[in-house]
């Protein structure tokens, strides 16, 4: 299966520099302590693989979702 778009929920608000890491996703506030990532990633691995890198960098992970096809 080729790739999907994903929602990726964190806990807190990401500051501009951490922002900057995740340039190739959007990037949002939602609520007052949690942030908002999506983007297309090409496979289950990728995803798994920055889901990992989230937790090196110390972010909670609260919520992850495949978004529907657009089309």
């Amino acid at each position: 299966m080729a790739g999907s778009n994903y929602e990726i929920v964190v806990g807190g608000r990401l500051g501009g520099a951490m922002t900057r890491w995740f340039s190739e996703l959007d990037v949002r506030s939602c609520g007052p302590d949690a942030t908002r990532l999506c983007g297309w990633f090409p496979d289950q691995p990728a995803l798994q693989g920055f889901i990992a890198q989230l937790g090196e960098l110390g972010l909670e992970l609260r919520s992850v979702r495949q978004l529907p096809d657009e089309g």
